[in-house]
């Protein structure tokens, strides 16, 4: 009888540590349906050039599906900047825009998430590029969650000439032809990181 008695503490003490664990997944991003594309105004805002990087990696340690409590990180490599253009993208990745082969790198690693409503929230982290590092806040969107995945939006602005990209750009016949601030668009949509999860 008291054997039953303590196996049955035993057990609802074995519960209630269990419960009391933080559950984490971690996730990051399926690279063939998402995207970080950029927008910047020329000449003006006579015209738009658009492009995207095609090389990036994400880690999303999500705690209790809880966004507050959780963290992100991204790396984007500079050099697979996309334009469309060869050319062009040749002129970015030198030592006008990104100088590639110094700072291969954009990164930004969250240091606290903030809710906002139950789809918008607000991360505040480091953002590095270009060999500058400062504290920004991204705020992004829930697009969609099945269970397994989920799909992330972030819209933002970034002044390219806060962290010296294409400070040293002059062209020859319009000043100001490229504008300072930078359009962002990122969509992650996220799938099981199997470099950290178990199972």
């Amino acid at each position: 009888m008291q054997l039953r008695i303590f196996i049955s503490f035993l057990s609802l003490l074995l519960a209630g540590s269990l419960l009391g664990q933080d559950k984490t997944r971690w996730l990051t991003v399926e690279p063939n349906h998402s995207t970080i594309g950029f927008r910047v105004p020329i000449s003006g805002g006579v015209t738009l050039v658009t492009g995207k990087f095609t090389d990036f990696d994400l880690e999303l340690q999500l705690v209790n599906e809880d966004w507050t409590k959780s963290n992100a990180s991204f790396t984007i490599q500079a050099t697979s900047i996309n334009t469309g253009i060869p050319d062009r993208d040749q002129h970015l990745r030198s030592a006008d825009f990104f100088e590639v082969e110094a700072y291969p790198t954009i990164t930004f690693a969250s240091k606290n998430i903030q809710r906002i409503d139950d789809s918008h929230y607000e991360a505040t982290g480091t953002f590095s590029m270009h060999g500058v590092s400062k504290e920004i806040t991204l705020p992004f969107e829930i697009m969609g969650y099945d269970g397994k995945s989920i799909g992330v939006q972030i819209r933002t602005k970034l002044n390219r000439k806060d962290y010296g990209v294409g400070s040293s750009f002059k062209h020859t016949n319009t000043p100001n032809f490229l504008a300072k601030e930078i359009e962002v668009e990122i969509n992650f949509w996220t799938k099981r990181d199997k470099r950290k999860s178990k199972g």
